[in-house]
């Protein structure tokens, strides 16, 4: 295969994984959308669908990937990686709900976004990977960003600090399963989400109760699974495979403007002037650090050839 064949290749490779991170994108910033079509419901009432439906769609998903090597991805040799996968997948997604039925999804999406710095000290604590001097000025630049918001919502919603906790505890628990995956990288750790949504199924049936809805509201959640969770899954995991880390998670931070975007063309819903200006400290923090320790990666290569 000559260069211009090779290169033209990569290039529609490459194209293809940047069409796959937007789509994923795409379907992840239509969550606060989903919860306030059905704003009598709480956490629980929409995780008790909509966790089920994500796990169902996921198993027909590696069913049709795996076929007849099925049984060995959904038991691999290491299962408990599964487990705290899956653990952290379904406490975290739970908690993201029950912080948009609380909160303004503006401030809930700005503050998932701090996962990054959470996901640095866990692997500080799991790794022992050492951050740098500007990620740990970028951090501390994010938390006074985070305090404005909380201010904000504090301001605006009686609910607002506990909208935030809860923000704030659904963005370390996505920071755990990222690190877990980065861990665990060489297996395929889909069934561990999948094995999440069942979980939080169990539990709300077993210790909340599963309410009943009507046939629309069932199938809206059912939806919400399918294109809310489970397709930007398997997008952003197959976009990963073809893009640089840093540009998929630019990407994936275009949430935190097409979230609230989307809630308040179809809601009316505002989000506080305080959310704003915290929202830009923070995704300027995360920004500014993820094209610093690129950077920094790329010359530490150089210097190893």
């Amino acid at each position: 295969m000559g260069a211009a064949a090779r290169s033209s290749r990569y290039r529609s490779r490459y194209l293809w994984g940047i069409a796959c991170c937007c789509l994923a994108t795409l379907g992840w910033s239509l969550s606060g959308l989903f919860v306030r079509w059905v704003p009598e419901l709480d956490g629980w009432g929409v995780n008790g669908y909509r966790a089920p439906a994500t796990a169902i769609c996921l198993l027909i998903y590696l069913a049709l990937r795996y076929r007849g090597d099925l049984k060995r991805h959904l038991w691999p040799e290491q299962p408990q990686a599964l487990f705290v996968v899956g653990t952290f997948f379904g406490v975290g997604s739970t908690l993201y709900v029950y912080a948009l039925t609380m909160g303004t999804v503006a401030s809930v999406s700005v503050l998932g976004a701090t996962s990054p710095f959470f996901a640095a000290m866990l692997a500080w604590l799991v790794m022992r990977e050492r951050a740098s001097a500007v990620s740990l000025a970028a951090t501390v630049i994010a938390l006074v960003g985070v305090a404005v918001v909380v201010q904000a919502e504090m301001s605006a919603l009686a609910t607002g600090f506990a909208a935030a906790v809860i923000s704030l505890g659904y963005a370390f628990c996505f920071a755990g399963q990222t690190v877990w995956l980065r861990r665990y990288r060489d297996l395929e750790m889909i069934p561990g989400i999948a094995l999440g949504g069942l979980m939080v199924f169990a539990f709300v049936v077993i210790f909340v109760g599963l309410p009943s809805l009507p046939l629309w509201q069932v199938g809206l959640l059912a939806l919400m699974g399918l294109v809310q969770l489970a397709l930007p899954l398997i997008l952003f995991a197959e976009g990963a495979k073809h893009v640089p880390v840093v540009p998929a998670m630019l990407i994936a931070l275009a949430d935190v403007v097409l979230n609230p975007f989307w809630v308040l063309l179809v809601h009316g819903e505002q989000p506080p002037s305080g959310t704003v200006a915290g929202g830009v400290l923070i995704l300027s923090a995360i920004i500014g650090a993820t094209l610093y320790e690129s950077r920094r990666q790329r010359v530490a290569a150089q210097q190893e050839v």
